[in-house]
């Protein structure tokens, strides 16, 4: 019997940590290639580092531009709930989220790069048009060290709901 323990401990922390350490094939739709990762998260020494926080006191919605694209990304998740999940656009950072955390921000209209980073990189190509809206989540699953994450997007409905039950994120770079 004390043979087997250590084998079903085993096989248990093996079977929780391989998927994690599988790829990001499973954290994308499609296959990303290193040129379009570059493209979205920029080269690995202009990732930046975050002190995180979050503002309960407060839920801005800012008025859609006319003449830009209105970006949402929320965590409304609070696995990991301390683990930041990063983004940047074209190569520029533009923030964080923690558990139930979101943040917005402006583009101009055309193609744009998306890179949110945890324990991996999760890349989103999107054409964004001027006066619309957009929903990103930041899904958060079990990684080896940390949280992992997958980038996608939603519909306004789903969008809306889950922005009105998070909380504004708050970061400075560090």
């Amino acid at each position: 019997m004390t043979f087997f323990r250590p084998c079903i401990i085993a096989v248990v922390v093996l079977s929780f940590g391989l998927p994690a350490v599988a790829g990001d094939k499973e954290d994308s739709d499609q296959p990303v290639s290193k040129e379009m990762e570059l493209k979205a998260c920029g080269p690995k020494e202009k990732e930046v580092d975050f002190k995180a926080g979050t503002d309960k006191s407060q839920h801005p919605t800012p008025a859609q531009p006319a003449d830009k694209a209105l970006i949402y990304v929320l965590r409304p998740s609070m696995m990991g709930n301390k683990i930041q999940s990063k983004l940047a656009v074209d190569g520029d950072w533009k923030g964080t989220n923690r558990g139930n955390n979101y943040f917005s921000f402006t583009l101009d209209p055309g193609e744009h790069f998306f890179c949110s980073l945890a324990e991996n990189h999760s890349v989103l190509k999107l054409d964004v048009a001027a006066g619309k809206t957009y929903y990103l989540q930041q899904h958060v699953r079990m990684g080896v060290m940390k949280a992992r994450n997958k980038l996608s997007g939603m519909s306004e409905e789903e969008g809306k709901a889950k922005l009105a039950g998070a909380h504004l994120s708050t970061w400075e770079t560090k």
